[in-house]
Order: structure tokens, then C-alpha cells, then sequence
């Protein structure tokens, strides 16, 4: 799982297509606010906000929006395109706001990229005003349909000789799910957990499709660095991808959880 130091850089790296490559994100923001179900004047901060996917959502239901971002890059181009909200680049651990401060903090998608979830969680308590509302995305992290392709990636991409499979994860490091999400909002003191799920399916038109679909989201990066294997790693996964789509069709099958909590009265 990528560090928060590495989620920066990649969001630096891609602020100006960063909805583009996660076609998702968007939509998901305006159901997270709605999720939330916030009031007009509403005083909400929206932590990782990106390019403004909750953030714009919150403000179009009249919320006072104030939006945190760790990317640069990113809150450079929230402030430009959304002037109505206060952008500020700033750590999510570390938030310099007073206790209370808050009715409603979101996050979208981003608690799975947080170094310590449980530290930023508590934070979120402390800025809210007592009986205030907390709502995060979760991406719902599945294999499924593609296990060809994770299979193909262990076999080229592990270290060491390319049929030495990747290393398990040790315990507690692999992806966050929906239920260890919940764990940490009751830990931290949340009440109140409510919990709906997304489905979000994205059917491609053949194998060429999936390969270029995956291009701007690392797949160049990481072909490249096969040097001469390139060739071979393209073409297996053409035919990967061509057996897939005779069995069903290519469809990525993207979800995600929404968690509502309070901060208790």
C-alpha cells in the first residue's frame, strides 16, 4: 500500500486529469453529500478534497465549504476553478483549525491512503461540533474478473525471478474494507454508523480498450520499466484481456462503501 508522502506526489503528478483518469470520483462526491444530507449554511470541511469532487457537491446543497488537501497541485487548482470555498494545503493529520469547529468533515477515498487513519479520525472528532457528522468513500477493493491481470502482474512485476510471487502482506497492512472502516469510527468514538453501498460498472469495447484505459493510471510507468519483456507482457495481456471479453464481456467492476457517523452530543 502507497505511503501518504507517495499519494502526494502521484495527485502532483496528475491534478489536471485527476477526475479524467478516475472517472468515478465524481459522481461518488455527489453521493457522499448527499449521504452526509447536511443543511444549508451548514459549516463543512472536506479533507483530500482533489479537485473538488465533494467539495462542489457540499456547496451546491449551501454548505460553507473549507476544503484540505495535501497535494499543492491540487488545492492550487480548487482555488481557481471553486473561488466560494477556502482551499488550503495542509496535512489531514495535523489540521490547523480550533476544536469544534466544524458541523460536517468529509473525505473521499481517501482514508485508504491515510499512514494512520485512527490519528486523522481523531482529529475529525476534535473539529466537530458535538452531535456533528462525519462521511467518508471507501473504494471496495476486488480481484474479481480480473484475477488474469493479477496474475500476469505477479509474474512480471515481483521481485526477484518473474515466477516468484509477491511477499504476503503481514497483518493489519493490506487494503482497508468496509468493516475495518467501521472498527476505526468506533474506536475513535464515533456513534450512530450508518453504512450504503455503490456499485459503479465500467464496460470497455475490447482488449485494446482495457490496455489504454490503464495507461494513465501507472500502466505506462510500470511497462516501461520491463525493458525488453514489454513486448511479451503486452501481447500475454492482450490475450488475457481477449479471453475475458469471450467470457462475459470486459467490465470493470468498480464499488465503494459510504460511512456516516456522528461525533456523539
Amino acid at each position: 500500500m502507497a505511503t501518504a508522502a507517495e499519494a502526494r506526489a502521484k495527485y502532483d503528478r496528475i491534478a489536471d486529469r485527476y477526475e479524467e483518469i478516475f472517472f468515478y470520483v465524481g459522481d461518488v462526491g455527489a453521493r457522499l453529500a448527499a449521504f452526509a444530507g447536511p443543511p444549508p449554511g451548514a459549516r463543512a470541511l472536506d479533507v483530500g478534497a482533489g479537485r473538488g469532487a465533494v467539495a462542489r457537491a457540499l456547496l451546491a446543497r449551501g454548505c460553507a465549504v473549507t476544503a484540505i488537501d495535501a497535494s499543492p497541485e491540487m488545492v492550487a487548482r480548487l482555488a481557481a476553478d471553486h473561488p466560494e470555498l477556502t482551499a488550503r494545503t495542509m496535512d489531514a493529520a495535523a489540521p490547523d483549525f480550533p476544536d469544534a469547529t466544524f458541523d460536517l468533515v468529509t473525505a473521499g477515498f481517501v482514508v485508504q491512503v491515510l499512514d494512520d487513519p485512527a490519528a486523522v479520525l481523531a482529529q475529525v472528532r476534535r473539529m466537530l461540533v458535538p452531535g456533528g457528522t462525519i462521511a467518508l468513500s471507501l473504494e471496495r477493493q476486488s480481484v474479481g474478473r480480473l484475477s488474469w491481470l493479477q496474475e500476469l502482474s505477479v509474474e512480471f512485476f515481483s521481485p526477484g525471478s518473474p515466477a516468484e510471487p509477491a511477499p504476503e502482506p503481514s497483518p493489519g497492512t493490506g487494503p482497508m474494507d468496509a468493516e475495518g472502516l467501521d472498527s476505526l469510527l468506533t474506536e475513535a468514538g464515533f456513534t450512530g454508523l450508518a453504512r450504503e453501498e455503490i456499485e459503479m460498472p465500467l464496460p470497455l469495447d475490447g482488449p485494446e480498450a482495457l490496455w489504454e484505459w490503464l495507461q494513465p493510471r501507472g500502466g505506462t510507468e510500470l511497462v516501461a520499466a520491463l525493458g525488453e519483456r514489454a513486448g511479451e507482457f503486452h501481447a500475454r495481456f492482450l490475450d488475457g484481456a481477449r479471453t475475458m471479453g469471450e467470457d462475459g464481456g470486459i467490465t470493470l467492476d468498480f464499488a465503494a462503501t459510504l460511512h456516516r457517523a456522528h461525533r456523539p452530543g
